[in-house]
């Protein structure tokens, strides 16, 4: 209490404190390619920006990787949060539902999304209050409407005004309320603020700090292994180009590197020459790369535009050189149609990270051997290849659900490392024996030490990177592959775990 005068004031700082929200990127149990370098998503951070926006809330960011998340140490330096919100993918949500629990037992509520969670909501809700399916957006807006005047129930019926929010009534019915329209106005979301991360989110490759940039979501190609089209629907949403300059500027310098991750950057070919133009002409510094698909050869001029404005690689998911299983996996594209476009890119200067996928139904021994000489043949800067995944809400996930033929429920597992189903044309112990020799044929020390030699450093040093992981992964998972090898037979298989089933909700 303060005498100003002939006026009394008391102070009460509590009504000046803000509500502390939390967001918390787990990391995954499995070492893998990406295992060394924090590349953060962007959901918890355009969240977070959405709560900062609002008066007496504060949202951080923590995203696991280099660091581990410790709860109380994390309270002793920032204090409580009101609320934890925890986004995950399948293979990181194991990490995702232990964190949620070691919050709940304290008494923070728990708010769960991501991809896993929003085809499995109620296998969530048994370790979140709350779980949002599909885009967040809508629902963090109406949960902080909804919090206004303080804490709320997770059992409250008024929950149930809450677009793609799944949850329990005080009987325990689950509920999965209506999903939201999907957003189209990508402006008007927050650019996110990587400082909320207190430095986790920092991802510095060759000397130079990568951050991430998102300029569309959507995707109409419904790959049969994907589960993207269930997230962020069919059709593509854009931001401006005007809105993309403003968050590029703030990153134009040579120290840093940009990957726009989108699923698809030149997907309409007017608007990203619209946009490489646009940065070509603000002159920015820094280099980038992204996604693309092979029916980016069908433009070279778009090409040759995009090593001008900084393009540095792209990622290309040829997933086959298996023609029967491009038709299989609804790719749209031919092996000609991948030849083609790796031939174009190089032309123009471009780098290229080829991505493979084993185990379709019509692989075998044939197809592997026909990647890495492929590989090979059309030298490509970087390879991956990936073991096929039944993610839940894709169509494999479905399909062979419904046969019976997914051998693991370890989410830990499902980082397209290792094999957590009954291929065809392997055994689980050959598919995963492809994957580990494909690498291991890719990645000799002698074909290292030829590219160092011939001057191609970008391959090179990809290339002994790659090496590393491969040797130091088939350590780590010894005792997982002599399990493996002891069950890839059928009898190892039928008995399979009961297959999660996703909330029967239309809109899920």
């Amino acid at each position: 209490m303060y005498n100003l005068g002939d006026v009394r004031v008391i102070i009460q700082p509590a009504l000046f404190m803000k509500r502390l929200m939390l967001f918390i990127e787990p990391a995954g149990a499995q070492l893998n390619i990406f295992t060394q370098f924090t590349l953060p998503r962007l959901g918890s951070f355009i969240l977070a920006g959405l709560v900062n926006r609002r008066d007496g809330w504060n949202a951080r960011v923590f995203v696991e990787g280099r660091k581990r998340f410790e709860l109380q140490a994390w309270i002793t330096e920032h204090g409580r949060p009101d609320a934890v919100g925890i986004s995950t993918i399948t293979a990181t949500v194991q990490r995702g539902y232990a964190l949620a629990d070691e919050c709940r037992a304290q008494g923070i509520r728990v708010v769960l999304g991501g991809p896993h969670v929003t085809f499995l909501p109620d296998e969530a809700l048994g370790h979140g209050d709350l779980v949002v399916r599909g885009e967040g957006e809508g629902a963090m807006d109406a949960l902080l409407d909804l919090w206004a005047e303080g804490p709320v129930a997770a059992t409250d019926p008024r929950h149930a005004a809450v677009p793609n929010l799944s949850w329990k009534d005080g009987a325990g019915v689950i509920h999965h309320n209506d999903k939201a329209p999907w957003i189209t106005d990508l402006d008007a979301l927050p650019v996110p603020d990587f400082s909320l991360a207190g430095g986790t989110a920092d991802c510095v490759i060759g000397g130079k700090r990568t951050v991430m940039v998102q300029t569309s979501r959507g995707c109409p190609f419904d790959c049969s292994f994907c589960s993207v089209t269930g997230m962020f629907g069919k059709k593509f949403r854009y931001r401006s180009v005007a809105s993309i300059l403003k968050e590029l500027k703030q990153y134009d310098t040579r120290g840093h590197f940009v990957f726009f991750c989108d699923d698809n950057f030149t997907a309409n070919k007017r608007r990203a020459r619209e946009l490489l133009e646009a940065m070509i002409a603000e002159g920015f510094r820094f280099q980038w790369s992204t996604q693309v698909r092979t029916d980016l050869a069908r433009d070279p001029d778009l090409v040759r535009l995009m090593k001008r404005a900084g393009c540095h690689t792209v990622f290309i998911g040829f997933e086959s050189v298996n023609p029967k299983s491009l038709t299989e996996m609804k790719k749209s594209q031919s092996l000609e149609d991948i030849q083609h476009a790796i031939q174009v890119v190089q032309a123009a200067g471009i780098h290229i990270h080829g991505m493979f996928v084993f185990g379709f139904e019509e692989d075998d021994w044939a197809t592997v051997e026909a990647t890495v000489a492929f590989a090979r043949q059309m030298k490509l800067t970087s390879v991956q290849l990936l073991i096929l995944t039944p993610l839940p809400g894709s169509e494999l996930y479905q399909r062979l659900g419904a046969e019976k033929r997914i051998t693991s429920f370890d989410w830990d597992l499902y980082d397209t490392h290792h094999v957590v189903y009954q291929p065809a044309g392997f055994t689980p112990f050959e598919l995963q024996c492809a994957q580990v020799y494909g690498h291991t044929r890719l990645y000799t020390l002698p074909q290292n030490l030829k590219k160092l030699a011939t001057g191609r450093l970008v391959a090179a040093g990809l290339s002994f990177y790659a090496w590393k992981i491969n040797r130091d992964w088939q350590k780590n998972n010894q005792e997982y592959l002599r399990r493996l090898a002891a069950s890839s037979s059928p009898a190892g298989w039928t008995d399979a775990a009961r297959r999660p089933t996703p909330a029967t909700d239309k809109a899920a």
